[in-house]
């Protein structure tokens, strides 16, 4: 009987030079090409895999992922109570509680509430007697950056009520500095809606016209070095000669830069009812040399130049409401007309020592005086010697600063006393 589990070789040829012939038992083969026992070891590898698996998956879904341990914590503990600012993550009240020392094996517990009550506390430095401290502000964590000076000129919308002097004051400028960088009628009137240059630092800001150079913008308005402008952050013209030409209607600033004197317009005070309608009553109340209200006796009709043979130096414009006569420190200056002083002393709108009378609706001013020969009340005559030439106030030289105005606006002496200054 044939065995169907062995593999029989053909018949051995005796004259063949051959080795002796092998037998090969057959192998029992699964339908997979691998042995069956090799099959069960994967398949059971496969299985502790799966199980390691989902015990680790259970392990890291837990809460705390470990268990906590129990904290011990001996009957002689010490438990700080700190309050904290109340926030919706964080409990009113923290305890950190400290352990004993003296007693080893046992670690101080430590909560994430309390951690945060310390970071909140402020940094006391240990330089110095009485240290500083540094708050730390868990609620806003951005960098805060401090106020920065302006580097540009911004314009400001006037309303009702506003002045040269309210808005300099407003912006810690000079007064100068807002006229010298605006429209001349505003020295004289603000209106409600006018825009406003408002320059960063005191100086002068205009516009170019004609074909001056950097440095005669420099000169003119008393700027010793052209490249105080060029090298301004205030102008864009950094790497420029300061002889350059600059396009008519560019906007330059000068910073520290004083153009021409500016005589101001104090407030005036007019009787708006009664027999005495339209006369002045008072000038510059609150100036310490106003007289307040005073007793108004009218006018002459003659008109006296106050400085004869005077030399005529300025007239009468928007910004420079009188005309100024030139003579010598001291020299004696005459009431324009008769009337009664309504203003003796100095003057804090620019006029230095000044002199003001009235003459029922007119008013004549007399400015920059080094003397003063008249007081409050007092009834002058036309060419009564009231005071002397000076140069107090905003002035560059000894003159006279001659001003006529009809109630508070002023009008051009020329006009009424055409010889001025001859």
């Amino acid at each position: 009987m044939q065995d169907n589990n062995r593999f029989n070789e053909p018949p051995i040829d005796p004259l063949a030079d051959t080795n002796p012939s092998l037998t090969i038992n057959q192998v029992q083969i699964d339908d997979a090409g691998m042995p069956g026992w090799r099959r069960s070891v994967g398949l059971l590898s496969l299985l502790v895999a799966a199980g390691l698996t989902l015990a680790t998956a259970f392990l890291l879904m837990s809460p705390n992922g470990t268990p906590e341990p129990v904290k011990t914590v001996p009957p002689d503990t010490t438990e700080i109570s700190v309050t904290l600012m109340p926030t919706s993550e964080i409990p009113p009240t923290a305890v950190i509680q400290t352990v004993d020392n003296s007693q080893p094996g046992l670690i101080p517990t430590f909560s994430p509430a309390a951690a945060i009550t310390l970071l909140s506390s402020p940094l006391t430095s240990m330089s110095g007697s009485s240290g500083i401290q540094v708050v730390r502000d868990i609620h806003n964590p951005f960098t805060v950056i401090p106020d920065r000076p302006r580097s540009e000129v911004i314009q400001y919308i006037a309303v009702r009520g506003d002045t040269i002097y309210t808005i300099a004051d407003r912006f810690k400028l000079k007064p100068e500095t807002i006229g010298w960088s605006n429209p001349r009628r505003y020295i004289e009137v603000l209106h409600p809606g006018d825009a406003v240059n408002i320059p960063p630092v005191d100086g002068v800001y205009l516009q170019v016209v004609g074909s001056k150079t950097i440095a005669d913008y420099a000169s003119e308005f008393k700027v010793s070095d052209p490249f105080v402008i060029i090298d301004s952050d205030y102008n864009n013209l950094f790497g420029t000669p300061p002889d350059t030409i600059l396009p008519s209607g560019t906007w330059i600033f000068v910073p520290g830069g004083e153009a021409e004197p500016i005589t101001w317009n104090p407030g005036v005070t007019v009787e708006e009812s009664g027999p005495r309608r339209g006369y002045v009553s008072q000038f510059a109340p609150g100036d310490p040399g106003s007289c307040g209200n005073v007793q108004n006796p009218g006018g002459g009709a003659s008109w006296i130049d106050p400085l004869p043979g005077s030399t005529f130096v300025r007239g009468f414009s928007s910004i420079h409401t009188g005309v100024d006569l030139s003579d010598p420190v001291g020299t004696g200056v005459r009431a324009a007309n008769s009337g009664a002083v309504i203003f003796a002393g100095w003057n804090n709108w620019g006029y230095g020592n000044l002199i003001v009378l009235v003459h029922g609706p007119f008013l004549t001013l007399y400015g920059h005086l080094s003397q003063i020969n008249v007081g409050c009340g007092q009834l002058v005559s036309a060419g009564q010697m009231i005071g002397a030439v000076g140069s107090t106030g905003n002035s560059t030289g000894p003159h006279l600063h001659f001003e006529i105005r009809n109630g508070n606006t002023p009008t051009d002496p020329l006009a009424t006393m055409p010889g001025l200054g001859s």
